[in-house]
């Protein structure tokens, strides 16, 4: 994005910012100190600037601390005495009035025409403070900023102080579906070890939501601790670890009726447990993403079950990243007192959309009384092989 762009789109949230701002009315301990200053703001809304500032100077003559009246003054001389003269003014008001959203506009534009990205970033942050009416307009120009690598890494920095809109800023380039303003402001803060496990879960299911799945397989091998030479597919099948539920790995969602664990095994190895409570359950919540080529595959498993009472047992279905395309399903369960070998065929098609896959533990009865699960079913060992 240009500088042009960049001054138009702060230029344009300050306008919006100060049409919110109209008579300021503050609360304070002197009524005249107040309605003087709500004059001097209204000259200012008609263009009258010299009778502005001798409003708002006689009124720091008077009361030293009305810091708004520094603004009025720096609003109403801007350019005079030159550019250095004008940035002093509302150099002085942003210390004596830190909450004034037109001082923090002209700052945050001032920063981003001479570069200055760190400055930028500091008066747009705090614009979100003082201007909540604007606070998502200002959360979107963000995110369109960071498209700019200089600019993403200024505001990343600035972020690894954690101020208060941090996550709201995060997830707004997320949201955003610029996938530049995300991958260099995450990878930013990444860079710098200020990417929590949270915020890297978001950013990747960012790009999922967006189809970029070979990106958002790159981005979760390299934040892996270590990696090792040959990723399983699924990541995690043996259960080894707790599901993360982000990334490639396991996705346990809360469902009613559903409980989830893990157990151990013999030789410290370990199987997924599902606990079913007697409702009725359609989609058990657990899910891993993956990233096969086109071609064929076989889905590897072994399962048990205590006590699973079930109209039709339980099954693996395999879908398209799109959503919408059923690749097929397989290795269904529904009695195995001891460990069972199963194993599901299945074709990845060469086609839009099917990028990525999603592999889901379903169960096929039809809707109602006919899903009604109990008892408990485990799952170990599971892989993808061609």
């Amino acid at each position: 994005m240009s500088p042009a762009r960049w001054i138009a789109f702060v230029a344009l949230i300050a306008v919006l910012v100060a049409a919110g701002y109209g008579l300021v009315t503050t609360r304070g301990e002197l009524q005249r100190l107040h309605e003087d200053l709500a004059a001097a703001n209204a000259a200012l809304q008609q263009g009258d600037k010299p009778r502005a500032a001798a409003i708002a100077r006689d009124v720091l003559a008077r009361a030293p601390v009305m810091g708004r009246a520094f603004g009025i003054i720096a609003r109403a001389e801007d350019g005079q005495g030159g550019a250095d003269a004008t940035r002093a003014r509302y150099g002085t008001a942003a210390r004596r009035a830190p909450r004034d959203p037109q001082v923090r506009g002209w700052l945050a534009t001032h920063a981003l025409e001479s570069g200055d990205f760190a400055a930028a970033a500091d008066h747009l942050d705090a614009l979100l403070t003082v201007a909540p009416a604007q606070r998502q307009q200002l959360l979107e120009l963000i995110a369109q900023l960071a498209q700019d690598p200089a600019f993403a890494e200024a505001l990343a920095t600035h972020l690894v102080q954690r101020p208060q809109w941090r996550a709201a800023i995060l997830r707004a380039t997320t949201a955003s579906r610029v996938p530049e303003a995300a991958d260099n402001l995450h990878g930013a803060l990444r860079a710098q070890g200020a990417l929590d496990a949270d915020d890297t879960a978001r950013w990747i299911d960012g790009m999922l939501r967006d189809g970029r799945w070979g990106s958002a397989y790159a981005r979760w091998v390299s934040g892996l601790e270590t990696p090792p030479e040959r990723l399983p597919v699924p990541w995690n099948g043996d259960f080894s670890r707790a599901p993360s539920s982000s990334g490639f790995d396991w996705r346990v969602r809360r469902v009613p009726g559903v409980l989830f664990d893990r157990i151990a095994l013999d030789g410290g190895r370990h199987a997924a447990r599902l606990r079913f409570l007697g409702r009725p359950v359609g989609d058990t919540g657990l899910e891993v993403p993956m990233l096969l080529a086109p071609g064929d595959h076989v889905l590897h498993l072994r399962a048990r079950t205590q006590g699973l009472r079930s109209d039709q047992g339980l099954e693996w279905r395999l879908t398209c990243s799109d959503g919408r395309t059923a690749i097929g399903a397989g290795a269904r369960v529904r009695e195995a007192r001891d460990w069972a070998d199963l194993a599901f065929t299945f074709t990845v098609p060469a086609r839009e959309g099917c990028e990525g896959q999603w592999l889901r533990l379903v169960n096929p009865a039809p809707r109602g009384v006919a899903q009604i699960l109990r008892g408990e079913l485990h799952l170990a060992d599971l892989r993808v092989g061609p």
